[in-house]
């Protein structure tokens, strides 16, 4: 595994699935470190690994994959989760968001649909359809907290970025509208998600709508 490469674990209780998207990952940058087939077995293996990536099931005889994902997001918010699943499901995507997912995706993807998509997650940007996020994050509630539990106070503009990129934004779009450069923009979004503590920027939306900064969605 070369430096630059991004880690990846691989959480399926089918272990013909996991050598599958295995051997797909192979001579790619996204370097396959273990595998897991029960959410118990994929923490056990996030703590010895700590891989930068993990692709988790939904449905596993040895556990609901959403629960295991609140649990890993819990214990290392900054890993990012991509579901991928057999279930083309509104509520399960909306739960999988709400829950700390990068994205989700629907097993069978096509190779290069997928690097393409793990490429994304690893470079910051969002998996969702402006409409898919949307969707989700009426599902998520304001709570009552405030911006203390932030590392460092967003700036104005951060927080300006942080509203844009809560309705589905991609960096370009957000730069046009903000009339500045689409490289100020990235790094905007990596101070954000930087301050927020979160592994990405699905989850700094989702941040967002919890503490009351995201546009209301109709």
């Amino acid at each position: 595994m070369n430096s630059d490469d991004v880690s990846v674990l691989l959480v399926d209780d089918h272990a013909i699935w996991r050598g599958g998207v295995r051997s797909l990952l192979e001579d790619t940058e996204f370097a396959v470190v273990g595998e897991a087939a029960s959410g118990e077995e994929a923490l056990e293996r996030v703590r010895e690994l700590r891989p930068r990536l993990v692709l988790l099931d939904i449905r596993m005889a040895g556990g609901d994959g959403l629960d295991t994902l609140q649990a890993l997001k819990r214990e290392f918010p900054q890993t990012s989760v991509v579901m991928l699943t057999t279930y083309d499901n509104p509520t399960y995507m909306s739960r999988a968001v709400a829950g700390g997912a990068a994205g989700y995706l629907l097993k069978g993807v096509e190779r290069d649909d997928l690097l393409t998509a793990l490429r994304a997650v690893a470079g910051g940007e969002s998996l969702l359809r402006p409409e898919d996020l949307s969707r989700s994050l009426r599902g998520v509630s304001e709570n009552a907290a405030g911006s203390a539990d932030l590392i460092e106070p967003l700036t104005d503009r951060e927080q300006e970025v942080l509203r844009l990129l809560s309705t589905g934004m991609n960096n370009r779009d957000i730069a046009a509208v903000l009339f500045i450069a689409e490289s100020t923009v990235k790094t905007h979004v990596e101070h954000i998600i930087g301050k927020l503590g979160v592994s990405d920027r699905v989850q700094a939306a989702v941040w967002a709508a919890r503490h009351g900064l995201a546009p209301e969605t109709a």
